[in-house]
Parts: C-alpha cells; sequence; structure tokens
C-alpha cells in the first residue's frame, strides 16, 4: 500500500509539469501604474534576513511570481516558471528522494546577464543550505532527520535537487525557492558578509537584480518604494506581448489603516483591504467609487497575543511560562466582542495554529476558552496566584503581576484587540499598560534584543501548517516566544527552559514530512492542534474573513481559494 502512495503522489507531480506557465493565456493593455498601501517600509531586501511582511512584500516583486521554478495559482495549482518542466519527485535506490529541474533556456536576469543552472545550485548549496547563512527558509527545508537538499548541476539548464530521505514537501519547497544572481551575490558569501547584502539602501543604488516581474528602483522612507517593471522578465501574453503589463508598481507607506481608507476613497491606492466594520460602507458605495468589492471566506493566517518565556525579568519568566496563567488570559480574551466591535461580524474565532481554510485544519481536536472571567480566576488559583486585599493580582511569591503589552500602531484591530484585552485583564487585578508602537522597530526588539513582554501581532498562512516549522520548531528562528540560546544570543542558556509539549510538537514537525500518506499526515496535524491548544503558547483573537476592494480600472483580477488580489500582478493591468 506505502508503494502504492507513493506512486501517486509522484504521479500527480509528473503531469502538472507540462501545464502552461500563469499568464500565457493573458490578455492585457501596457503601461500604466498600481498603487498599494502598506503600514511600514521593509527593512532589508535579503530574503535570509528578512523576517517582517514589510521586506517580504517588496521581496516577492523582484524574486517572486516567474522568478522560481514554479509558481501556484489562485487555487493552489502548480505551474511552471522558470523551470519549464522537472521529473519527479522520484525516491531513489539508496532511499533518497530526486528533483531533475530543466531550465528554460532564455531567461535574463533584470541586468541582461543569462539565468542558468550555476545560479540555482549557487542559491540552494552555498546561501540556503550555508551553515554560516542562518534563514527561515533553512528551517523549512531540513527534512526529518536534518538533511538539507543538495543541487547539483548536471548540465547548464538541468540540475538535480536530492534529499538523503524523501520529503513531502521537496517540491512545493524548493519549486517555490528565491533565487540569488550568482554573478552578484557570490563575492558576498565568500567574503562572511551575506548578512549585509542588499539593505534597503541598495534600492536608490540601483544595486537590485532579480527574475521577478518588478524592480525597486526608488525608495522614500516614510513615503513610497517605487517598482519599475523588469526590461528582462521572460513571460509574455497571449498575443506575444512582455509581461508585466504595468509600467511601475508602488508600495505607498501609509501611516494607520484609517488614512489607508481614506486613501483609497480618494483613488490614491488601487488596493484596499477592508476592516469589517468598512465592509459594508464600500460594498454600498460600489458605483459610488467604481470599484469591485468581494468576501471570500476565511482568511490564512492567524492573530494572537504571545509572550516572552525569556524575559530577563524572572517574576515574568515564571508567569509566561505558567500554562494557568496562559489559560487565564484566553479565557480574558472576549473574541465575540472583538468580532462584534471590530470586525461587524465578518469574522470567526480561532483556537488553532493551522489556518481554518486549510484541508488539515480540525476544531473536534482543540481545546477551547470562551470568554469566562471567573475561569480566568479559577486558572489563576491553580497557577499559585492569589490578590491582595485591594484585588491586585500577586504570583505565589507575592510579587504583583505587571507587564506590557505592545502592537504596530497603525493598525486599528489590533489596537482595539490591546484595549479589549487589557480592560479584561486588568478585571482580575493585572496591572496592564498597552502600548502602540513602530512594527520594525517591534520585530527587532522581538527577535535580536528580547525586551519585550507581551506583543499581539500575526503570522500569514497558507494551506500547509509545515510552512510554520520555522516559527514551531524548538530552533526555529521565529519561535519568537521561547526562542534557544542557539538562534538568539539574548537568551539566557542557564536559564532556557524547553518543556515538554514543545518537544512534542517538534517532533510532529520533523517526523511528518516524510510522511508521503495524507491521511496519516492529517493525523500528525490533528495531533499538533491538540497538544498547542491545551498548552497556547500562543493565545489566538480571531480569523477574519478574506475581504477586498480594487479599484475598477484594475483588470485581470482573480481571487481564488488561496490567493487575493495580487497573486498575478505581472500580468494585472490599468484602463
Amino acid at each position: 500500500m506505502r508503494k502504492v502512495l507513493v506512486t501517486l503522489f509522484l504521479s500527480l507531480l509528473v503531469i502538472s509539469s507540462f501545464a502552461a506557465y500563469l499568464g500565457e493565456d493573458a490578455t492585457g493593455k501596457k503601461g500604466g501604474t498600481l498603487t498599494v498601501g502598506t503600514l511600514s517600509g521593509p527593512r532589508t531586501l535579503n530574503d535570509t534576513v528578512s523576517k517582517e511582511t514589510s521586506s517580504s512584500d517588496v521581496i516577492r516583486m523582484f524574486m517572486g511570481y516567474g522568478g522560481t521554478l514554479v509558481e501556484m495559482d489562485e487555487n493552489g495549482k502548480f505551474f511552471p516558471a522558470i523551470a519549464e518542466k522537472w521529473d519527479g519527485p522520484r525516491l531513489t535506490k539508496d532511499g533518497g528522494m530526486e528533483i531533475i529541474w530543466y531550465l528554460r533556456k532564455g531567461v535574463k536576469w533584470s541586468d541582461g546577464k543569462p539565468f542558468t543552472a550555476d545560479d540555482l545550485v549557487f542559491t540552494l548549496n552555498d546561501i540556503y543550505t550555508n551553515p554560516d547563512i542562518p534563514s527561515s527558509f533553512k528551517d523549512i527545508l531540513e527534512s526529518t532527520n536534518g538533511y538539507l537538499p543538495k543541487a547539483t548541476k548536471i548540465n547548464d539548464y538541468t540540475v538535480r535537487v536530492y534529499y538523503a530521505e524523501p520529503f513531502r514537501l521537496a517540491f512545493r519547497y524548493v519549486g517555490g525557492m528565491y533565487i540569488f544572481p550568482k554573478h552578484i551575490a557570490e563575492s558576498w558569501v565568500k567574503n562572511k558578509k551575506f548578512a549585509e547584502f542588499w539593505t534597503v539602501d541598495s534600492i536608490n543604488k540601483k544595486e537590485i537584480v532579480g527574475l521577478g516581474p518588478f524592480i525597486p528602483v526608488e525608495y522614500v522612507p516614510d513615503q513610497y518604494v517605487r517598482f519599475t517593471a523588469n526590461p528582462n522578465y521572460w513571460k509574455k501574453d497571449k498575443n506575444g506581448t512582455q509581461l508585466p503589463y504595468l509600467k511601475e508598481y508602488i508600495y505607498k507607506i501609509i501611516s494607520s489603516q484609517d488614512a489607508m481608507k481614506l486613501a483609497f476613497e480618494k483613488g490614491e491606492i488601487d488596493i484596499y483591504a477592508p476592516r469589517g466594520t468598512e465592509f459594508s460602507y464600500f460594498k454600498e458605495n460600489e458605483k459610488k467609487f467604481n470599484i469591485t468589492v468581494l468576501s471570500y471566506g476565511p482568511a490564512y493566517g492567524t492573530e494572537f497575543i504571545t509572550f516572552n518565556w525569556n524575559n530577563k525579568d524572572e517574576a515574568k519568566r515564571d508567569w509566561f511560562r505558567n500554562v494557568h496563567f496562559r489559560k487565564a488570559v484566553a479565557y480574558a480574551m472576549d473574541k465575540k466582542k472583538i468580532i462584534d466591535t471590530l470586525y461587524n461580524g465578518l469574522a470567526i474565532e480561532q483556537w488553532s495554529p493551522v489556518s481554518m481554510a486549510s484541508p488539515y485544519y480540525n476544531e473536534k481536536v482543540v481545546a477551547k476558552y470562551p470568554y469566562d472571567l471567573n475561569k480566568a480566576r479559577a486558572e489563576l488559583k491553580l497557577g499559585g496566584f492569589k490578590w491582595d486585599k485591594n484585588g491586585k493580582l500577586l504570583d505565589s511569591k507575592g510579587r504583583p503581576v505587571k507587564f506590557i503589552i505592545e502592537t504596530n500602531a497603525g493598525n486599528k484591530v489590533r489596537e482595539g484587540v490591546g484595549n479589549i484585552l487589557t480592560a479584561a485583564l486588568k478585571q482580575l487585578g493585572m496591572d496592564i499598560t498597552f502600548v502602540p508602537g513602530d512594527f520594525n522597530t517591534m520585530i527587532n526588539r522581538m527577535l535580536n534584543v528580547g525586551d519585550w513582554d507581551a506583543i499581539i501581532i500575526g503570522l500569514t498562512g497558507s494551506d500547509e501548517p509545515q510552512g510554520g516549522n520555522n516559527v514551531w520548531s524548538i530552533n526555529g528562528s521565529l519561535h519568537f516566544w521561547n526562542l534557544s540560546p542557539e538562534v538568539a544570543d539574548w537568551v539566557d542558556p542557564k536559564t532556557y527552559v524547553v518543556p515538554e509539549f514543545e518537544k512534542q510538537i517538534d517532533k510532529i514537525f520533523k517526523e511528518n514530512v516524510r510522511i508521503l500518506d495524507n491521511n496519516v499526515v492529517k493525523d500528525y496535524w490533528a495531533q499538533c492542534q491538540k497538544i498547542t491548544s491545551e498548552n497556547i503558547p500562543l493565545i489566538y483573537t480571531v480569523n477574519t474573513q478574506r475581504l477586498y476592494a480594487w479599484t475598477n480600472s484594475l483588470k485581470n483580477v482573480r481571487i481564488g481559494l488561496l490567493q487575493g488580489t495580487l497573486w498575478n500582478a505581472d500580468w494585472l493591468y490599468k484602463e
């Protein structure tokens, strides 16, 4: 049975390898500028350094889309990109797995240099699997027993990628890998200065080179990032017209969601993600603003509050590592109020790390914590907490419970969640200060400094939970609530603790990728959801509906199960 399942799994990938590329059947008009709003500018343009969406959104424009080996359409089907076809994934006689990638001939980098197998081999072997270059992507590429893939050049346009053991997601992750230009990046790797490669200053210096559809050419902090069409982008449409259609793409940096809403109403940006409280307003005014407004099921990704288990303050470490404390906070999270007041009913209570739209989501196995301050108080008592005569919460050593909650300023929904939760926690006797602040600064402190208590934030998601390996594995680079001393030098090894449940989750993330029977994989993810919900290192808020709005002058917009308005940016066009 196992051999049959493996054969079916592999055959599906081989069949899809001969489909047309995305955009081949598109029609459109050249020219125009697409302007999209964002709350923050990038911190880096180096994918191995990037930890925040403000950077990754910019990087995707010049390294993603048709710049990867394969692409995914709006409904999750894979299509060839710079790999025009492939053989595998297939098992090898030595018990490993291989994929043979056949690269398109004639593809050029944006600076006119030819793209060849050397670039792919260099990227995988010298960057993403280089022990001296840490990255979140390396966490995702790792197999059950810690093996990383190795690329071997067969000829200028053929590459073999090999794993020493079966890896369920080899095709998906290697196929979607961002590729670096060897002729530019190699010297930075050899000089061991790759972390300094492609800083934001590289934009205005015109140093960015990519295979994607748009190249960043101008960055004005707190104002915008401007991209121009890649003159050497390899794709052509149905009529032989070179893509992308758009002449320019702009990320307009807008300080708050309220200001972004106003910018969309004025026509200063072309795409907007309405908050639940705004959806009816825009829907009722589609004709007035000449826009299209659409709701499309639960969003991928999660929102939550997390605590710093490695806080420099011993008392805070004790509280945040106490599962009863975390359960008390979970019971204090008034999700129904959040949904009604911040989302106008257009959201769902979130209880699991797996996105609700994923086929692996299993609500039956998760523990839930509906809003109940009496149960919150009971959990605090179980955790050794008590109250003084004035109602202030004290821990078992008599220390008053006092800490700061942060989130990114300008995100009114997260600010609203922070205010609702803070009010509830104060009713429990906690001394809470809620402080919205700069997003990029907060992320840097969260990962590289460690001087934080609690943060309300979110993670992007997908249909595949393994994409969170860099978050959930013990040594993951985004395991922010309990970063390992091996990952973060600010964490004190003497006080660092890994509870048993984290070891169980780490094992699930390691082992599931060698399983090719999808029913067994579902069992793994069910177990993971059960464990995480019972121990709640992340306390989830709610999952919003996917809400979209765009100007009617923007054409070729196709919303699907997995993708929103920008997944096909290389063949969107403006009238």
